[in-house]
């Protein structure tokens, strides 16, 4: 099997999807990996640390394409892959945004591409769940770069809400008490995360299964906080609208609202993909979408290992020509979604 790696194409996207030490372990497997030149400098992974691992380095995205049995990505790259030559049964493997982007893997997958969707692995997927190891590092970057953004006049430790109890909204709590904020309120759906959330530092959950727009102005009226976290998205789901225009009222001057799930749909009302707007009443929102690239080192070492689990998993059972890529990935059935 022959594994391509693609420099990202997307604006602002620093991450690699196979870092040298993911090459190491490919090769060591018996595969062959080729590596478009500067795929990983952005990261700090330069192509000598690449051809140190035993990859081979080539000049153009064609190249890549027309090589590999299997592509990594991060974010689809903007190449157009239809036009360029191309090996049978090619598999892409990465961030596929299913949701936006149904249609052009639908045509992909007439022409005989498979596409894997890391979006669409359960919790349970273990390694091969990169969505969760993305989102531990976007809850910690985000809620660092909602901090900075409050008022420096509150002299106080910083007063959080966090809304979803799933891997960003844990990686909040614990970045909130290492800052020594107060600990945060916790809004969820699955009380079976109150060890988790204890875990990562002092918070007060409160849960329910219906965490709806009316509890989250409940406690913003009760909490008054200085800072919002929006992490509540179910995966392959639109997020629930959560602070609404009368929640955005009710926050005081200078109050800042950080929404992680713009690319769902948004928790929050007022939040502008990628950008930072300042309300009428004083209120923040900002949004970013892609806060793990902030840290593309350790970022993209996790991207990778999940990367590298499922090529293996891939190379184990024969694909690409043994099984369908839908049979290896039974337990996960959904996020195969070249043949589903």
């Amino acid at each position: 099997m022959i594994v391509g790696v693609l420099r990202e194409t997307a604006a602002r996207e620093r991450r690699v999807a196979l870092t040298p030490d993911g090459v190491r372990c490919l090769i060591a497997a018996g595969m062959r990996v080729v590596v478009e030149a500067g795929a990983g400098r952005a990261a700090g992974f330069d192509d000598a640390a690449y051809r140190f691992a035993g990859a081979a380095l080539v000049g153009g995205p064609g190249a890549v394409v027309a090589a590999c049995d299997v592509l990594a990505w991060v974010k689809p790259t903007t190449h157009d892959l239809r036009a360029m030559s191309r090996r049978p049964q090619l598999t892409l493997i990465g961030f596929q945004d299913p949701l936006r982007r149904a249609a052009q893997i639908a045509e992909l997958r007439g022409s005989g591409v498979e596409s894997i969707a890391f979006e669409l692995f359960s919790h349970e997927a273990g390694a091969l769940d990169a969505l969760s190891a993305m989102s531990r590092i976007a809850g910690r970057v985000a809620y660092l770069a909602g901090r900075r953004l409050v008022p420096r006049t509150v002299r106080r430790p910083i007063r959080s809400l966090i809304l979803g109890c799933g891997p960003a909204g844990l990686s909040a709590v614990a970045a909130a008490a290492a800052c020594g904020a107060e600990p945060p309120v916790v809004l969820g759906r699955r009380p079976e995360l109150r060890p988790a959330l204890n875990a990562q530092g002092p918070n007060v959950f409160h849960w329910s299964h219906d965490v709806d727009a009316a509890r989250v102005l409940e406690r913003i009226r009760a909490d008054k906080p200085d800072l919002v976290l929006c992490a509540a998205v179910r995966r392959g789901q639109r997020a629930p609208l959560l602070v609404d225009g009368t929640a955005l009222d009710a926050l005081g001057d200078g109050a800042v609202v950080v929404d992680l799930t713009a690319k769902a749909g948004g928790n929050c009302a007022a939040t502008v993909t990628d950008a930072t707007v300042v309300l009428p009443n004083g209120v923040v929102v900002t949004h970013r979408s892609n806060y793990p690239a902030r840290r593309p080192a350790p970022a993209s070492r996790a991207y990778s290992a999940a990367v590298t689990a499922a090529i293996l998993r891939l190379a184990e059972s024969g694909v690409p020509c043994d099984q369908t890529v839908s049979d290896v990935f039974a337990s996960n059935a959904s996020a195969t979604i070249g043949r589903t």
